[in-house]
């Protein structure tokens, strides 16, 4: 997906989200559910956000459509599986709140949340000095509490 976080970057999809619009746009990068195909859409969050991850599916149809030209096949589907739970998590939701609003196991949470922070990461150091960088670093720490923060402290 670093091809798509690129091209996002690059042409300013994530500028002006709210830390927790930007978590639940930065989690299609690295979610991958275990849901059949067939499965219900995945609950998301309302407003602006819709748009950037339609720009974002969009982005990677094109570049999906570069690499079968080319005969590639690296790049999968942005999943917005993990969406709702990342923005309810950086809006201060509990572990509690969040497992009984989605199918997750705690276990998953942490780990889908741990390289969703990763990413966040990146993409503060990635997106120079300005108003994403701000926002990037204020997602990370919204995403860093409750079980989150122990797990890391604790490895």
């Amino acid at each position: 997906m670093d091809l798509v976080a690129a091209e996002s970057l690059r042409n300013g999809l994530w500028d002006g989200l709210s830390p927790a619009e930007l978590a639940a746009a930065l989690s299609a990068l690295v979610f991958e559910s275990r849901r059949p195909d067939d499965a219900a859409a995945p609950r998301l969050p309302g407003g602006r956000l819709q748009g950037v991850l339609a720009e974002m599916v969009a982005l990677w149809a094109d570049l999906d459509a570069l690499e079968r030209e080319n005969k590639l096949d690296f790049l999968r589907e942005p999943d917005l599986g993990f969406a709702w739970a990342a923005y309810r998590w950086a809006e201060g939701a509990s572990l509690d709140e969040v497992l009984s609003e989605t199918d997750l196991a705690a276990g998953d949470f942490v780990r889908w949340m741990k390289q969703l922070l990763d990413v966040t990461d990146q993409v503060a150091d990635a997106s120079g000095d300005g108003v994403l960088r701000k926002a990037a670093r204020a997602t990370s720490a919204a995403l860093r509490h409750g079980v989150v923060a122990y797990s890391s402290v604790s490895e």
